[in-house]
């Protein structure tokens, strides 16, 4: 009876500290995150303000499929005509996600993104490749080299689909990048939040087909108030994958999810990333004359000191956790010199001081224009500017105009002298050619005289 007794007293204590624990994380803010890397970002701005491991290189998946929504988007039209060829229905197993397109069968391009979209559709990301690229190998060139405009790092595409290849690869701050830029197109929102879709009959398939978006945060038990576009996505080397967009009161939040441990998992940690982000932060403003500067001494490496103004592309503004304050940030002045073309530029790094809790300690930064503010000074490298003041203007004529008439000598006699060893070493040169035929004529007249006697 006493065990009893002493094991309700301890499950009790559990279950206090278990709620304990969850008051304590409520108060900080901070969510506990499952999956193993993850990054929410703001999507205007870029500002992270959260994150796990968020440039680790990972398998994205079907998230790869936003990547050739944006790129379909921004090089086709609805309207264009898709026609399937063999290679973009049979290149993906039929045990993965299709639509069951057929060789030669036509589609729309607004269609196959409804496919790509709700159903994941790995066949329609295929002739969407074709289609926009000329071939899929061509394709993933241009989407990886627009992932690279757009800030990805560590990103490099091998199909238009996302199923397992050892050179397709990604990381989830770049994927949050990707999305950001996407989600500014209005067809890629009204696609990528779609419930359900009929493509009616096609050349080749006399029935309609109709897509229902399954386990998302747009509707069901995990629906989240401003989705505004989602992707998800699983293989086994990915394990279950997740990017999602939202928007509330003016402020848009990026949010991805990499190696969640169930499906569960990823709809509960994006849930929990967007109420962070919405709930826990403030946006901060600074106007340009707060950190623009009429007079900054910058000093190069080389010991060179520049007098400089620093005037602020415009206003600055981030967000920041609403216990932080305006007193708890810093900035620091970067600067930059071209060598090349002499040109100095520069940016202020906003900063929150480093015993805030806040995770995502940089804030942003903001591009400035730099001017000397006197235009006399010597940049680094460059010798010093003679002083042009009136009245310091030169008062011996005569002395100037036989330096002048001296240098003219000069260059003269520096051209004869060039002239004079030119026709030398041709001297030279003829009169050694002269004596070896000497030499050679000498040679045969003693071989006769021997052959003579």
């Amino acid at each position: 009876m006493k065990f009893k007794i002493r094991c309700i007293y301890l499950l009790h204590i559990i279950v206090f500290l278990s709620a304990f624990s969850k008051i304590v994380s409520a108060e900080d803010g901070i969510p506990q995150i499952k999956s193993e890397t993850f990054v929410l970002l703001e999507g205007s701005s870029g500002q992270v303000l959260f994150e796990q491991n968020m440039d680790s290189k990972i398998y994205p998946a079907s998230v790869t499929k936003i990547m050739t929504a944006l790129l379909a988007l921004e090089k086709g039209n609805l309207s264009d005509i898709i026609t399937m060829s063999h290679e973009a229905v049979w290149s993906v197993g039929r045990d993965t996600s299709h639509i069951a397109l057929d060789e030669t069968e036509q589609l729309t391009l607004e269609q196959a993104l409804y496919a790509l979209a709700i159903e994941s559709a790995n066949d329609a990301a295929n002739g969407i490749a074709e289609l926009i690229g000329g071939s899929m190998e061509d394709f993933t060139k241009l989407m990886t080299k627009r992932a690279g405009e757009l800030g990805a790092k560590n990103t490099n595409f091998a199909n238009a689909h996302g199923l397992p290849d050892i050179n397709h690869y990604t990381s989830a701050y770049d994927l949050a990048l990707i999305m950001a830029e996407a989600v500014k197109m209005p067809e890629f929102t009204k696609i990528f939040t779609a419930i359900t879709y009929s493509m009616p009959p096609t050349n080749r398939q006399p029935e309609t087909r109709t897509f229902n978006r399954k386990n998302s945060l747009l509707e069901g038990p995990y629906a989240y108030e401003g989705i505004i576009g989602e992707k998800t996505g699983w293989t086994g080397d990915a394990g279950f994958t997740y990017v999602a967009a939202a928007r509330k009161n003016g402020r848009t939040l990026v949010a991805v999810v990499i190696k969640s441990p169930d499906t569960v998992s990823r709809w509960e940690d994006t849930r929990a990333l967007f109420d962070y982000g919405f709930d826990e932060f403030t946006a901060l403003s600074f106007k340009a004359e707060e950190f623009a500067a009429d007079s900054y001494e910058i000093e190069f490496s080389g010991g060179e000191k520049l007098e400089m103004k620093l005037i602020p592309s415009g206003d600055f503004s981030c967000l920041v956790p609403k216990s932080a304050n305006k007193e708890e940030t810093e900035k620091e002045y970067i600067f930059f010199f071209d060598a090349i073309t002499g040109k100095i530029s520069g940016k202020a790094v906003f900063s929150l001081r480093s015993e805030s809790d806040f995770t995502g300690e940089i804030l942003g930064e903001a591009e400035l224009l730099v001017c000397p503010v006197s235009a006399n000074q010597k940049k680094p490298g460059e010798p010093a500017k003679k002083e042009n003041n009136p009245g310091t203007e030169d008062k011996n004529p005569p002395a100037k105009i036989f330096s002048s008439i001296y240098g003219v000598i000069s260059v003269i006699l520096q051209i004869f002298g060039a002239i004079a060893i030119i026709l030398i070493a041709l001297y030279i040169r003829q009169y050694i050619k002269v004596q070896k035929i000497k030499k050679q004529k000498r040679g045969n007249c003693a071989s006769k005289n021997i052959y003579k006697k």
